[in-house]
């Protein structure tokens, strides 16, 4: 009867022992800081602010909207694009990803129907 008793008891430690080991791995990568996006539907593009940032205003403007991203201006019009006073060169046809990154330096660039921020 003490066997049974002392399988019993090696098969609970080796339980515990693999739940903790699954509880490790699950939150190995969860350390880092949450990334976030937004999307705004100005005239025939969508245009999605996305990335590690922690502080974003909006506010409509007459010929379009005005977004602040931890510090930086971005512009959206019909037309044009402007990250900080720069406009950016791009179709207005196409969709738009602002992805914002952990420096806090800001990418632009036409967005692909399938694409995600990274």
């Amino acid at each position: 009867m003490t066997w049974l008793i002392r399988i019993l008891v090696g098969l609970g430690i080796v339980l515990a022992l693999v739940i903790v080991l699954v509880l490790v791995i699950g939150n190995w990568g969860a350390s880092g800081p949450p990334t976030q996006a937004l999307s705004l539907a100005v005239g025939q593009r969508t245009v999605t602010v996305a990335g590690h940032y922690e502080n974003v205003t909006q506010e409509s403007t007459a010929d379009g909207i005005k977004v602040v991203v931890d510090g930086h201006e971005i512009a959206v019009s019909p037309d044009q694009l402007t990250v900080d006073g720069k406009v950016q060169d791009l179709d207005p046809a196409h969709d738009i990803m602002v992805y914002v990154k952990k420096g806090g330096a800001v990418e632009v660039k036409a967005a692909q129907h399938h694409e995600v921020a990274p």
